[in-house]
């Protein structure tokens, strides 16, 4: 498309659009590489959890926390800036650690936090990526088009409205630390289509008028953010709703997304403090990026550390309540400093040339001036200083190990060991649980999950273990007491209903078992299997209507997605047989026949001869009571037929 005129480059750019260059820029600050990273974790997951989830972790140490710091840094380093945010740095700041405090001694305030923090996270990752395709828009020489930002914003603002309505859809298995507005799948998936298309659609008219400022050519790099975001929130939300694909609420928080989000926010603020200081002093990178290094340790591993080493606290628990809350700091902070209408942001982002009424930061002091005598030029604040990096750098190690040892390790006295060094983190109990388990020691493994629920009886993991190994070792009504304990952590979630009422049912309390099945229906509806187990408890419990109403229930979900139910086309055989039989008893004899005669005709097409021969004897036997003698005599010879190619049942 031709330009309406030639773009005009800022001064200050070298005539460059890019910040570092088209490989770097578009691979990392746009996110080019999210397809083949996605991929590749997706693949190494499936066969390396556990490898996986340390290299993340260590990750954290050299992107994800230095990624905190860059915004600290920004925030807390410049006379100015504190002072120009003050309400950020002080009394924000302060809130949060109140905050903190509050989150450890009251546990019912953490998930509040956490739900938060879950929902806040990716629209901060698209305000990230907004932000990101303005400039590099405006460093193509694009003109200022308010029609066509407002137009992009709509689009990125939908992909996330996607997102959040996946987020808090209505999931089989519920999450004791977020607090979901189960919406229903009727709702959330017309409504997820309807944010799909506003995406395309706002998104392909923004890039209409962008082309006709500035050409087709410059926006590849707008272009490439969008495609991520596409990737990021679109296709991920759509497939949870209709492809199967089931994303914790986690998602943006943990992983190779946050990664990538990391690694851009370091990708333009390391640009944006080497382009700062170019007009002062020289920039280093490697004293700039080893102050975020160890910045980073500083936020997120002395805290936990100390509230569960010293302080008792499960260590899990407790950093998560850390990560939540320095990531909320970081939401409002960075919302509130990295603005492109912000002079001396336009100016080094953007090469723009600096308004009278923004001079310049040259002549502004540094660290040294504001933060106190600590960050001055003396010996013993320089010794302190370094001493003060060692001890941080040194726990930060010391965290990592440990958490090595944990997910790594299966040996006795590796597992010894890191629990000396923290007793309160429950990681290393459900470790040597998970190995018992394995091992067939179910004595072994309830002693110390029930050390780790002693503890803290929000552990959702060791909770859940603990039910199934009360379970395994065949305990029905201690197993159905712990999971009448998780029904209180886990109020939406349906696999706690589902085991409540199986063990019921085991139990012999079929009517109980029916409401806790009928629970588990109208917490995932779309969970067709239900319907048979709700019909199995009426069954048991003598109400042949309600229950045939379930079997039909259940027989017409499979005929009409043509998925076979959870237990194979056994169950759907029992299903129908069941019917049959129910419909014969009350003197129903048609339906009875249709039932049976449907029975054995899926049976047979399956090769499944005893149900095929059970089927048909069964007809044969309703054929001689309705006075059809002809035809029972017909069906007992398929019968014999079906029985004589059937081989003995394991």
């Amino acid at each position: 498309m031709p330009r309406t005129h030639p773009p005009s480059r800022s001064p200050g750019v070298s005539g460059s659009a890019w910040l570092f260059g088209p490989v770097l820029d578009l691979s990392v600050g746009c996110g080019a590489w999210s397809l083949p990273l996605l991929a590749a974790t997706l693949l190494l997951q499936q066969r390396h959890a556990a490898a996986m989830a340390f290299g993340f972790y260590a990750l954290g140490v050299f992107c994800n926390n230095p990624h905190y710091m860059a915004t600290v840094y920004r925030a807390y380093r410049l006379p100015s800036d504190f002072a120009k945010y003050r309400f950020f740095t002080v009394y924000v700041t302060l809130l949060l650690v109140l905050t903190v405090v509050i989150a450890h001694l009251v546990p019912g305030v953490f998930p509040w936090i956490v739900t938060l923090y879950l929902s806040w996270s990716p629209w901060h990752y698209t305000g990230q990526n907004f932000g990101i395709a303005q400039m590099f828009y405006r460093r193509a020489g694009g003109a200022p088009d308010p029609t066509a930002r407002h137009l992009l914003y709509f689009s990125y603002a939908a992909s996330y409205a996607g997102w959040l309505l996946a987020l808090h859809a209505r999931r089989e298995q519920g999450d004791a630390y977020f607090l979901s507005l189960n919406i229903p799948p009727s709702v959330a998936g017309p409504l997820q289509i309807l944010a799909a298309a506003t995406f395309a659609s706002c998104a392909l008219a923004a890039f209409w008028r962008m082309a006709r400022s500035v050409g087709a050519r410059p926006l590849l790099a707008p272009a490439v953010l969008t495609g991520t975001q596409l990737l990021w929130f679109v296709l991920p939300a759509l497939m949870g709703r209709f492809g199967g694909l089931e994303l914790p609420a986690s998602y943006f928080s943990a992983g190779i997304l946050a990664f990538m989000h990391c690694a851009q926010y370091l990708w333009i603020t390391t640009y944006y403090a080497r382009r700062e200081s170019a007009e002062g002093s020289g920039f280093s990178f490697a004293r700039y990026y080893g102050v975020l290094v160890v910045g980073g340790l500083a936020l997120f591993v002395p805290g936990p550390w100390i509230a569960s080493r010293i302080l008792g606290h499960d260590f899990v628990e407790s950093f998560m309540i850390f990560m939540a809350l320095v990531n909320l700091h970081h939401f409002i902070l960075d919302g509130a400093i990295w603005k492109l209408r912000d002079g001396r942001i336009a100016r080094l982002l953007l090469g723009s040339v600096p308004s009278r009424a923004d001079p310049g930061p040259a002549a502004e002091p540094g660290a040294r001036s504001h933060l106190g005598w600590l960050f001055g030029p003396t010996a013993a604040a320089r010794t302190l200083r370094y001493g003060l990096a060692a001890g941080i750098l040194a726990l930060g190690a010391i965290d990592q190990w440990q958490d090595y040892l944990t997910q790594r390790s299966s040996r006795p006295e590796a597992l010894a060991r890191a629990e000396a060094l923290n007793p309160s983190d429950p990681r290393v109990a459900f470790r040597r649980a998970q190995i018992l388990q394995s091992r067939g020691d179910l004595p072994g493994a309830e002693r110390e999950l029930r050390g780790i629920t002693a503890r803290n009886p929000r552990n959702a993991p060791a909770e859940r273990m603990l039910g199934e190994v009360l379970l395994q070792s065949g305990r029905a009504r201690e197993a159905l007491d712990q999971f009448d304990r998780m029904a209180s952590l886990f109020p939406a979630d349906a696999v706690v209903a589902t085991n409540r009422g199986v063990l019921l049912r085991a139990l012999g309390e079929p009517a109980q078992a029916a409401e806790r099945f009928r629970q588990a229906m109208d917490l995932s509806p779309e969970r067709n299997d239900l319907h048979f187990l709700v019909a199995e408890a009426l069954d048991a419990d003598g109400r042949p209507d309600e229950a045939a109403r379930e079997y039909e229930a259940f027989t017409a979900g499979v005929e009409r997605t043509g998925n076979e139910p959870e237990g194979g086309m056994a169950r759907y055989l029992k299903a129908a047989i069941r019917l049959g039989d129910l419909y014969a008893r009350a003197g129903e004899a048609p339906r009875a026949e249709r039932w049976l005669q449907r029975a054995a005709d899926v049976a047979a097409t399956q090769h499944d001869f005893p149900d095929a021969a059970e089927a048909l004897s069964r007809l044969a036997a309703v054929q001689g009571s309705a006075g059809e003698a002809a035809a029972a005599a017909r069906t007992r010879t398929l019968a014999q037929r079906a029985s004589s190619l059937a081989s003995p049942r394991p």
